[in-house]
Parts: C-alpha cells; structure tokens; sequence
C-alpha cells in the first residue's frame, strides 16, 4: 500500500471515531434528559397527592344551657384534639350586639392560643375559659370572663375581660355610667383605687408600686375592666402591670358606700353607719416652709391629726428634707403648681410646665406622687382641669390668716363656718397660722371632730 492510500485510510478512520463519540455522546445526554423528566414527574405528582389530601378535621361540640340568670344562656365549646385541647365556656343573651362583642373576644382567644399551640417554645397543653356572672340591684349582670392557658413546663397564663349588659334593655354598662359621666369623678375613683392598691394585704407581697401609678390613671381605657355589685366595685388589671408576673391579673374590690359620692346616684348606697364620725380636712398651702412646717407638724402630731400639704414645686426644691419629713409622717401631699401663678392666665405650655415639673420634683423627693391637686387662688377653668390627672381639691373655709395674720381671727372662723366635711384652707408658711392652729385643733376636737385628709373625706 502506497503512502498516499495509508493516508486516505487514516482520514477514513478518524471520521469514523469522531462520528461514534458525537453519537454516543448525543444519546447520553438523551438518557440524562428522560431521567430528569421522569423524577420531576413523579415529584410533580407526589405533590399533587400531597395537596389533594384533605387534613384531618378537629371536631368541635357546641351545646347551649340556661342559667340560674334570667334572659342569660350558657354556651360550651369543647375540643379533645390532643395537639390543642379546650373547654370554652361564654354566655349568650337575645342582644346580637353584645354577642358579637363576645364572640369576637373568644376567636382572639382562640386564634391566640392555636398560635401559641404550633410556635410556643413551651408546650402547650390546655385552654380552658369560663366565667362568673355579678348581679347589681340595678338590674345590670356583669359577665368575669377568664381564659386560663396551661404549660407542661411553666405557669400557667391568665387573661381576665369583663362584659355588662341589663338583659331586660340591651343596654350595656360602662364605667362612665357609673361614674356619671364625669371624669373629675373618674379621678376621685382612680384615687382611692390607687391607695387600696397600695395598702391591700392581698397584694402586698407581689406589689410593684413604682408600676401602680400609670395602669391607675383617670383615663376610661384603664377602667374597662371592672365588675359591679349590690356592695362593691371590683377592679381587674393585667398580669403584671403592677405586680409580678406570676401573681397573675391584680383584683380590686372597693365598698360601694366609699365610692358613694362619686357614683351616678342608680348606683349610690345607704349608709349603714348610724352615728358617722364627724370628719374635717386641714389643709396647708405654698410650703414647705423651714420656720414654720415644722411646728406645725409637731402640733399636729400632739392631736393625732393628719391633714394635707399644698407645695409649691420651688420650695419642694429649697426644702426637700422637710418636704420629706410632711410626708414621712403620714400627711397627705398635693401639687399647688411650681411659682403660684393664677393658672388661668398662663400660656398652655407654662400650664403644662408648672403642674407637671411639680409632680415631677414630689415623686423624686418624697418618693411617691402627689394624689390631689390644688390650683393657686382656686383659680380654675376647663384647661387646667385637663392640665392634670389629679383630683382638683378647693376648699369650703377659708381662714383668712393669709390676710389678716391673727391667731385669734382664724379661730373665729374656724368655730363659725365649721361643718362634717368642712375642707379648711391656712398656710403653714405664717407664723400667725403656727400659733393659732393648736387652739383650732382643741376647739375641733372637743366637738367631736377627726381629722382627716382630703382623700380621706367621703366627699370633697
């Protein structure tokens, strides 16, 4: 074979390889493409199966009851799914209004606890609600729900939401109707809330009083939940807002007859005290003074008498041991503004200013709030009304002693004008008023008088 027919056969050759490798690699691709399909395929599929599956269904019972309360019905739903059991108890009246009310609480207390079943780090084991029905001779029910969380590895989580409605109107109650629709009574109320808080045995170990005062605040919102009987008012706040969290929601219960004056009259309640203690207010304006205060305090102190000091937010400052001692000794203390303008006549943000640096230099210095409020030369309107979350005390006997400086002119007005409840305005910022108030205490107290602070009045 002659050299040039090697290399035709040589060329001959090299095409055929090439020819072998592009074909077989032609048809391995094909191979890997069909496989590919075919696993797509039977994933495609294996979803489709998966979505066409229906999920199991958690039967729910509901059975309806009457109760032991006309017009009122008893409504239990119950699921024994073991991933979120729950026994839900709620009532039902004839009132689509109020019952929407209601549902609509329930399904955020469901949908909340379905949460806390599939992403709580806690395991959730039951939700139980129920609720306690409170009846007032006004004809209104007051509905105590609470909807109780359990945990296999922590405490238990209570919520508490109250419901009012008179079955025979529709009408349902709301703490301004009991209050009648008056905030300064609103504020009258939040006060003595406050100081049952404050000295309440039951939630003395758990109380957090540097945490009472906002959740208290006279605003309607912080009074929603509340139930109402024939003797008491009762309060209900959040887990936690006032006291430590495992101490659960905080309850308040207030005799009716201590609120009486601050009710809207269907709600008002006879005295059950035959012979009432004859009670007097003294109260002290423009201190804390470093001549006079203290004097005062001593005299006071002899006679077992409490009273209420006025300060002025400046002497506060000049003056905060003795401004510390008023209050250590158990005197009430109230705002009377920062320099003693005549409040209506200032700009709102002096306004502002005055009452609130005020409060702000009280708390730091006697280490809890001023409780009542008292506007420089009684001068108030709407807008220093508003200025201030406080009761706005004035007064009903004035002495004078900031006029005529006489010991004995103030004893003369004292034993004319004096009445039960009588609310008597001196300074303790005058000698004339350190002199001459031991022989008004003695005059007082042989009629049969106690002394009492303003908050201490059943009216003022």
């Amino acid at each position: 074979m002659n050299v040039k027919d090697k290399k035709r056969r040589s060329q001959w050759i090299d095409r055929a390889l090439l020819i072998t490798i592009i074909t077989m690699t032609a048809v391995t691709l094909f191979l890997i493409v069909n496989v590919m399909k075919n696993n797509a395929s039977t994933e495609t599929e294996q979803h489709a199966t998966e979505e066409i599956i229906p999920a199991p269904t958690q039967e729910v019972s509901v059975e309806s009851s009457t109760s032991a309360f006309p017009g009122i019905k008893i409504v239990t739903e119950k699921q024994n799914d073991s991933a979120g059991p729950f026994i839900i108890e709620y009532p039902e009246t004839e009132y689509e209004t109020f019952n929407k009310r209601v549902m609509d609480h329930i399904e955020k207390v469901k949908t909340r606890y379905s949460d806390e079943v599939q992403n709580s780090e806690h395991k959730v084991t039951k939700l139980a609600v129920s609720f306690e029905t409170l009846q007032h001779l006004s004809g209104n029910y007051s509905f105590v729900m609470q909807a109780t969380t359990y945990f296999a590895d922590k405490e238990s989580h209570t919520e508490i939401k109250t419901f009012h409605i008179n079955p025979e109107t529709g009408k349902e109650l709301m703490m301004r109707d009991i209050a009648d629709q008056n905030l300064e009574k609103l504020k009258r109320i939040a006060h003595v809330v406050r100081e049952e808080i404050y000295h309440s045995p039951a939630l003395k170990d758990d109380l957090i009083r540097d945490s009472v005062w906002q959740p208290t605040e006279p605003m309607w919102v912080n009074y929603r939940n509340f139930a109402l009987t024939d003797d008491a008012l009762v309060v209900y706040f959040g887990t936690g807002e006032f006291t430590k969290r495992q101490a659960g929601p905080a309850t308040v219960e207030i005799p009716l007859e201590k609120l009486n004056p601050f009710l809207a009259k269907e709600f008002q309640v006879s005295s059950t005290q035959e012979n009432k203690d004859k009670k007097i207010a003294l109260t002290f304006d423009d201190g804390p003074d470093p001549n006079y205060t203290m004097k005062i305090l001593n005299i006071l102190e002899k006679y077992d008498a409490k009273a209420t000091f006025f300060m002025l937010g400046n002497r506060v400052n000049l003056y905060p041991s003795i401004a510390k001692e008023v209050a250590d000794a158990g005197h009430e203390i109230g705002n009377h503004s920062w320099n003693h303008p005549s409040l209506t006549d200032v700009t709102d943000d002096e306004l502002q200013s005055e009452v609130h640096d005020t409060s702000e230099i009280i708390w730091e210095v006697i280490g809890k709030p001023a409780t009542v409020f008292r506007p420089p030369y009684g001068a108030v309107d709407n807008r220093v009304r508003e200025s201030t979350k406080l009761p706005v005390v004035l007064w009903n006997l004035d002495t004078l002693d900031w006029d005529h400086h006489d010991p004995e002119l103030m004893l003369e007005h004292v034993q004319k004008d004096s009445r039960n409840g009588s609310i008597i305005l001196m300074h303790d910022i005058h000698k004339s008023t350190a002199d001459g108030l031991e022989a008004i205490l003695e005059s007082l107290k042989s009629q049969g008088y106690k002394f009492v602070t303003v908050s201490e009045l059943e009216s003022y």
